[in-house]
């Protein structure tokens, strides 16, 4: 069991979540917390969405087209200074990790530190009126604290949604039909997971139409960090365990697994190989984090390279890296991280 050392650091306030029951949202509607989910839209915009033609698209192939000119854009949101919260050390390290990683798949990574919400907004709207015709897909990354359901900012809090909403079917007509997938690192609550000790001894209808619509929040995913209400751990030194798994498991897989398999690789890495270390703290000590995903995807999402096609029963070495990762004792884990002296706080 990997376990991180020092102190902890989670991507809140350090203070008791407070309830927010009524929350604006910038374009003046009004969302309920406690017994709402994120995706779900105000009666009135749901009746105004309209109906979209996404080109030629076959609704019956299995996976995204990944064939187009560019991989597309990846928004990277990197918090790292606030006015009235702590520095999220590490953050930095996150973002150069996670810009390397997606440079290999291809994308054109675009870098925002420490924006403010008025920036957020102006980068996520231009983005959207970009044209993304000869583009595979959009990834935005953000990294902040966080509460559930909200993101910090430098300045300010914004819903989380707000990150998807300008790039939805209906809003971002060129990316209608294309997988918009979206990364968030943050703390989504102030509970802590104690974890559970194991002892190892482990409908479709088809339509012949040649005619058809699909909803307009389709072709999303949301990765979160963390389970909501739990808090996200980041290692000052080292990073954030999300963050790094993604960036390992990209790079391990990135080519030759479907995105949703990968992710699941993620999530195994975060609940396996990482563990608070603070025994000076026992309500921080020996704490657990599993990240949850939000799939709308209707395809599975691929990142084949733009230049080479490898068939699919050519062996490109992951597999023997996979072994290497996963099939480590819990002795070489713990000196692995001893002699990395990371530093693990609560994000």
């Amino acid at each position: 069991m990997a376990t991180t050392r020092g102190n902890m650091q989670a991507d809140d306030k350090y203070t008791p979540q407070q309830e927010q029951w009524n929350i604006s949202t910038p374009d003046g509607s009004q969302r309920s917390v406690p017994d709402g989910w994120s995706f779900r839209k105000a009666k009135d915009m749901v009746d105004a969405m309209k109906n979209v033609k996404i080109g030629n698209l076959n609704p019956d192939n299995d996976e995204y087209n990944m064939k187009h000119k560019r991989r597309g854009v990846a928004i990277i949101l990197n918090h790292v200074h606030f006015q009235n919260m702590g520095t999220r050390e590490g953050s930095e390290k996150d973002t150069l990790d996670l810009k390397t990683s997606l440079d290999k798949l291809g994308f054109d990574v675009q870098v925002y530190t420490d924006p403010t919400f008025k920036t957020i907004t102006k980068v996520l709207q231009s983005t959207a009126a970009e044209d993304h015709t000869d583009a595979d897909c959009l990834i935005v990354v953000a990294m902040s604290h966080g509460e559930s359901g909200l993101l910090h900012s430098a300045d300010s809090m914004y819903p989380v949604d707000a990150l998807w909403i300008p790039f939805t079917g209906d809003q971002c007509l060129s990316l209608a039909g294309k997988p918009k997938l979206f990364f968030i690192q943050a703390c989504r609550g102030t509970q802590l997971d104690n974890g559970v000790t194991f002892f190892h001894q482990t409908d479709s209808i088809k339509s012949n139409t040649l005619k058809y619509s699909i909803p307009a929040y389709a072709d999303i995913l949301v990765a979160y960090s963390t389970y909501d209400g739990f808090f996200s751990w980041r290692n000052p030194d080292s990073g954030s365990w999300f963050i790094q798994a993604l960036c390992e498991e990209l790079d391990l897989h990135g080519r030759s697994r479907d995105l949703l398999t990968i992710m699941t690789f993620v999530n195994r890495r975060v609940a396996i190989e990482y563990q608070s270390y603070v025994p000076q703290n026992e309500k921080f000590h020996a704490k657990k984090q599993i990240p949850s995903i939000v799939s709308m995807l209707t395809r599975l999402v691929y990142f084949p390279d733009k230049h080479t096609s490898i068939p699919n029963n050519i062996d490109d070495g992951s597999k023997g890296k996979k072994t290497e990762v996963y099939k480590r004792d819990a002795k070489n884990l713990l000196l692995k991280e001893f002699l990395n002296n990371p530093q693990t706080k609560p994000t």
